[in-house]
């Protein structure tokens, strides 16, 4: 008999302003500046204009105060929220502006997109 073997895939990460963090969410992409670095407990602060996060990195992954960066981890929900980072990339040359625009666009424009092929495909 022929075994099944259950993969599990984890939830894609949604990217979010801090601000914007639903309690649905499990997994978050976020871009902020380093505001504050604890190196006993591996944890920084990011803040992204509108709110700051507390991040909990492992081993020597810590950033410098003032590097932009991106986060992407899991939503840690004990007394306070804390984001448990999986990846940390440097986005200290990324431009921003342009990137916002993009996002923006994203948001305005594919659920229509979307729409129109559950359309086209009845």
């Amino acid at each position: 008999m022929e075994e099944i073997v259950q993969i599990r895939r984890r939830k894609p990460a949604v990217e979010r302003k801090i601000s914007e963090i639903r309690e649905e969410d499990t997994r978050v992409a976020l871009i902020g500046k380093v505001v504050k670095v604890d190196k006993l407990d591996y944890l920084f602060w990011l803040d992204d204009g509108t709110g700051v996060a507390i991040i909990e990195s492992e081993e020597n992954i810590l950033p410098k105060i003032g590097q932009v960066v991106r986060v992407i981890g899991r939503i840690i929900r004990n007394e306070e929220m804390h984001i448990y980072a999986e990846v940390v990339q440097d986005f200290s040359d990324a431009d921003l502006d342009a990137l916002e625009e993009i996002q923006d666009l994203e948001r305005r424009i594919l659920p229509k997109i979307e729409n129109a092929l559950i359309w086209w495909s009845e």
